[in-house]
């Protein structure tokens, strides 16, 4: 229903809503024959009431179009809800009176009009609503389809708090501090790890005397660090693409243009984590 836009679907979609609407109308007319309807003894009742569906289409037609008018107007958006829909009861109230007037009554009354309005809204309340809930479900699965909802949506995904750990080197005295989650990479060199972190902004390196398998042995089975070599440890979510084949890789990693080498014995375990692992945001 409701929030239209000035497009050609729109448009479309206001004539088959009129038309969806007016069946509506004349199934519960025929059906049901509420509101004294059904006391209508004379031949010709079932042309009588299939005005009603045809009033109830050209009201919903200009009702469609005044909502699309009303968009050049900002309006406080519950008060937009309240407006249009307050519009299509009023508009259809009024054609539906006015064929009661040609069609059966032959004199106008105000004291029936407020009863069409109430008429109006008792079998219109519900459409209203279900259209309502239809709109707000189609318009957050939209935005929830869009790259920037699901990079946030990605985000989301990670931990509110990141995890600080301290990792102790050979000398029990030489300890740092960092985030798990910004590890771009470790690098053994001779008996010290440099460990690469990227804070946001830049990379920072940090070297700790210890051999990169006791360094790994401090970690969380569950971290996104792995080995990928015998010199080389990678966080799998900053992963970007790889080349090569089953003899070694070659992985580009987000944030800094250094390759980072997979030798054979580690590859299959590299593509298994990719697979498991969501992109880092």
């Amino acid at each position: 229903m409701l929030w239209l836009k000035g497009d050609l679907h729109s448009r479309k979609l206001i004539v088959y809503r009129a038309m969806m609407f007016s069946l509506v109308t004349l199934f519960v007319l025929f059906v049901f024959q509420p509101f004294g309807t059904i006391n209508d003894t004379s031949s010709y009742k079932i042309l009588r009431l299939s005005g009603y569906g045809l009033v109830t289409f050209v009201a919903l037609l200009l009702s469609g179009f005044i909502e699309i008018a009303l968009l050049r107007y900002d309006f406080y958006k519950p008060l937009r809800i309240m407006l249009i829909s307050g519009f299509y009861i009023l508009i259809c109230a009024l054609f539906n009176h006015a064929y009661f007037v040609v069609a059966f009554l032959g004199q106008w009354h105000w004291q029936n009009q407020m009863l069409f309005i109430g008429y109006i809204f008792a079998i219109g309340v519900f459409p209203l609503i279900f259209m309502y809930m239809l709109n707000r479900h189609v318009s957050q699965l939209n935005i929830d389809q869009t790259p920037q909802r699901q990079q946030i949506k990605q985000c989301e995904a990670l931990p509110l708090k990141l995890e600080q750990i301290t990792l102790v080197g050979d000398n029990k005295n030489d300890a740092i501090s960092i985030v798990l989650e910004r590890v771009l990479f470790i690098k053994a060199a001779d008996n010290y790890c440099e460990i690469s972190v990227y804070d946001g902004h830049a990379i920072q390196q940090t070297l700790l005397r210890i051999s990169l398998t006791r360094l790994l042995k401090q970690l969380s089975i569950n971290t996104a660090i792995i080995r990928c070599h015998r010199s080389y440890a990678v966080n799998v979510a900053f992963i970007h693409s790889y080349s090569g084949n089953a003899g070694g890789l070659q992985l580009t990693l987000k944030n800094t243009p250094m390759p980072v080498p997979v030798s054979r014995s580690y590859v299959d375990n590299i593509k298994t984590a990719l697979l498991l692992t969501p992109s880092a945001c």
